[in-house]
């Protein structure tokens, strides 16, 4: 059976594929826009308003330890909406990446499991990998990476 994901670029090896059904927006966020929270975890650039209400904003390159080489912030940054939605709440986040790949469609045959050597918060966010091309794609597990985002930011304000 066939699912379709919405692919963005993590590094120029690695990309993430979010379960359309989860998918929001693309959106460019003004860097000046956003407003830096003092006290939380790293990974976040911050938060902005977003329709009226606060989107937290995150660094993809630091919550997933990657380690790409750091240029210089731009003003404006791509990032895709992420939302999972309960019976009347719901989550949302802006993942920031370096470049939007686009729709692709993937049989759950093709999918492996994560080996034990991963990084530790691609284990804790993703299901599953696959080699495409040239690259290694991640399946995004939404709930299990706002939930962790959630944890993790409860314990760095603590």
């Amino acid at each position: 059976m066939n699912q379709e994901y919405f692919s963005v670029a993590l590094s120029p090896e690695e990309s993430l594929a979010i379960p359309l059904p989860n998918m929001g927006k693309v959106v460019q966020i003004e860097t000046i826009d956003i407003c830096a929270v003092p006290g939380i975890a790293d990974f976040w650039y911050g938060v902005v308003n977003f329709k009226g209400s606060l989107l937290w904003v995150l660094d993809s390159d630091r919550y997933f330890n990657l380690n790409n080489k750091k240029e210089p912030l731009l003003k404006k940054l791509t990032a895709v909406i992420i939302k999972q939605s309960y019976s009347e709440n719901s989550r949302k986040i802006a993942l920031v990446t370096p470049q939007l790949s686009g729709i692709i469609s993937l049989k759950s045959e093709q999918l492996k499991p994560l080996p034990d050597n991963f990084e530790l918060a691609l284990k804790d966010c993703c299901s599953a990998y696959i080699n495409l091309e040239t690259k290694r794609t991640f399946i995004l597990n939404p709930i299990n990476l706002l939930q962790k985002l959630h944890q993790q930011s409860s314990l760095a304000s603590a």
